[in-house]
C-alpha cells in the first residue's frame, strides 16, 4: 500500500543480501521507492570512506545518482554510506538519510544507523535490532499462502521448512557440508512424518547433488530457485522452520513466523557474526541447534524490527503512522 507522494531511493552494490535489507524497509515506510546499484571505481569502493567526491566515482554499470534530489535515501554497506551521505549534502540537507549496519565512520552525519544488537554500535541516531532487516512480513507470508497454497496441499503435515545458505565472502561450502544437510533433511522427514520443503539460495553450491539426492521423494519438495521460489508460502504453512547458520538475514527472517526455528551448523563454518548472533538468540530461547534427536514446539517474540524501524522514519519525517 503506497500512501505516500515522496520518494525514497535505496543504494547497495550488488549484494543481494543488502539489497534485500534496503528494499524490504523501504517497503515497510510505504514510500514509492527506486532502487539505485552503485559502484565506486577502484580504490574508492574497495576503501569505503575515501574522501573526494562519491557522486563522482561511480562505475559505468551503475545506476545515476542526479537531481531530483529524493526525500529518503537507505543505504547498506560500507562501500554505499558515502553516496548516501554524498545525496544529504547536495540536497542542502532536506534529503533524510538512512544506513542499514555500521558505516564504520561519519556516524553522527545519517539521521539514523539501524544496527543489529550483535554488533554492539550505539548512539542517539542508532536503531538497535534483534536481527537483520528483511523483505518478509506477516502480510507477505499470508499472500505467499493463498498464492500457492494448493502447491503444497498434497504433503502431509506437519510441514518443515529448510532455509539452505552457502559460500561467503569468507566461507567457501565444501561438498561434505551438502551431504550433512542432505542427511539432516531425511532426519527431519524421518523424526516428524510430515512433509519438508526445502529452498536454497543462489550461493548454494552443489545444488545438483541437492537435486539428485531429493528426486523421486514424494514427501519432499525442492523449490527451483532459478524458475519460480514460493518463499513465502514455504515460511507461511511451516509448522517448523530449519536454517543453516551462515546468515543473519535468512535467521531473522525465518523468526518472523514465531515457529519453532532450529539451527544447522554449516559444517567448516568459521566464528563470524553469523554464528555470534544465533548463539545470542540460542541463549534467549528464540532458535534452537538442531542434533538429530527430536523436533520439538516452543514459543517466542516474533521479530518486527522492519515495521517498527520503518515507524520511526515516517514519524522522524514528519509523516503519519501507517499499519503494514
Amino acid at each position: 500500500m503506497t500512501i505516500s507522494q515522496k520518494i525514497c531511493w535505496t543504494i547497495t552494490d550488488v549484494s543481494p543480501g543488502m539489497k534485500s535489507q534496503v528494499e524490504g524497509l523501504a517497503d515497510a515506510t510505504c514510500i514509492p521507492t527506486i532502487h539505485k546499484t552503485c559502484q565506486r571505481r577502484w580504490p574508492w569502493g574497495w576503501l569505503g570512506w575515501s574522501g573526494g567526491r562519491p557522486l563522482a566515482q561511480l562505475t559505468a554499470p551503475s545506476d545515476p545518482l542526479t537531481p531530483p534530489w529524493p526525500d529518503l535515501v537507505i543505504s547498506c554497506g560500507r562501500r554505499s554510506a558515502p553516496l548516501a551521505l554524498a545525496i544529504k549534502r547536495a540536497s542542502n540537507g532536506k534529503t533524510f538519510c538512512v544506513h542499514i549496519q555500521n558505516p564504520l565512520h561519519n556516524l553522527d552525519a545519517f539521521d539514523l544507523i539501524v544496527s543489529p544488537e550483535h554488533d554492539g554500535l550505539r548512539g542517539p541516531n542508532v536503531i538497535s535490532t534483534t536481527g537483520a532487516i528483511h523483505k518478509v512480513t506477516p502480510q507477505k507470508l499470508a499472500d505467499g499462502i493463498k498464492a500457492h497454497s494448493a502447491l503444497f496441499e498434497r504433503f502431509p503435515r506437519p510441514l518443515s521448512t529448510v532455509l539452505i545458505g552457502g559460500s561467503t565472502n569468507r566461507y567457501k561450502m565444501p561438498l561434505k557440508a551438502m551431504e550433512t544437510i542432505i542427511a539432516h533433511i531425511f532426519r527431519i522427514q524421518s523424526l516428524t512424518g510430515g512433509g519438508v520443503l526445502v529452498t536454497p539460495s543462489f550461493r548454494t553450491p552443489y545444488r545438483e547433488v541437492l537435486g539428485q539426492a531429493l528426486a523421486n521423494k514424494p514427501t519432499i519438495f525442492l523449490a527451483e530457485i532459478e524458475k519460480h521460489n514460493p518463499y513465502f508460502a514455504m515460511l507461511g504453512l511451516a509448522d517448523f522452520v530449519f536454517v543453516t547458520d551462515d546468515s543473519v538475514n535468512m535467521v531473522s527472517e525465518a523468526c518472523v513466523t514465531g515457529k519453532p526455528v532450529y539451527i544447522l551448523p554449516l559444517l567448516g563454518h568459521p566464528e563470524t557474526k553469523p554464528k555470534k548472533f544465533v548463539q545470542g538468540l540460542v541463549e534467549k530461547g528464540t532458535v534452537r541447534l538442531f542434533d538429530g534427536s527430536s523436533v520439538d514446539s516452543w514459543t517466542y517474540p516474533p521479530f518486527n524490527d522492519t515495521a517498527r524501524v520503518a515507524a520511526v522514519i515516517r514519524e522522524k519525517m514528519g509523516l503519519s503512522s501507517v499499519t503494514i
